[in-house]
């Protein structure tokens, strides 16, 4: 991202907020795919627990601070009409999202939590996969749809930095969170 303001595209302020999330949902992908042993190969025992510690200490918040914060903001300071039309649709769209996202989560990680404590289990690993595939489709979404149009409906508000702080805040590369 440019710090020449003259120079900065409102999407760029939004762009590539779900690097960490998408690494973590890829690596779920790959244990999905992985030969497990008995006993649990260490390496599948540690990407497992730091994979149930991510959506939780992660995941879960990002969920809440978006549909808390972001969302509500893009709705309040969106056009009436068809901008706000689409911003209420997409909204209503990710929220849903977030839900059976979650649900498809509570089917996976007991499982993924006794991998964890390196204990052998028997992995539902095409919902896994799934839950991988869709949480990548719905970060995609985000990415290229939803907080695009986003920061064309703030740039003007002064917030438009709102959305970038908010995906910021859990990223690993650590980025002052406060624009």
């Amino acid at each position: 991202m440019t710090t020449d303001s003259s120079n900065t595209n409102p999407t760029e302020d939004f762009s590539q907020c779900h690097v960490e999330i998408i690494k973590n949902f890829q690596q779920l992908k790959q244990l999905g795919e992985s030969d497990i042993s008995d006993p649990v190969q260490p390496d599948i025992q540690a990407l497992a627990d730091k994979l149930v510690r991510f959506y939780h200490d992660v995941v879960l918040i990002h969920h809440q601070e978006e549909e808390q914060e972001l969302f509500s903001v893009v709705i309040d300071c969106a056009s009436p009409g068809d901008e706000l039309d689409r911003a209420k649709a997409m909204v209503q769209r990710l929220t849903k999202e977030h839900r059976s996202l979650e649900k498809q989560w509570k089917k996976i990680e007991a499982d993924i939590k006794k991998l964890a404590k390196g204990k052998s289990v028997s992995l539902d690993k095409a919902a896994i996969i799934k839950m991988a595939d869709i949480y990548l489709l719905h970060a995609n979404y985000e990415e290229d749809e939803f907080l695009p149009l986003s920061s064309e409906i703030l740039k003007d508000t002064g917030m438009s930095s709102l959305g970038l702080t908010l995906h910021m805040r859990h990223d690993s590369i650590k980025v002052p969170t406060y624009i």
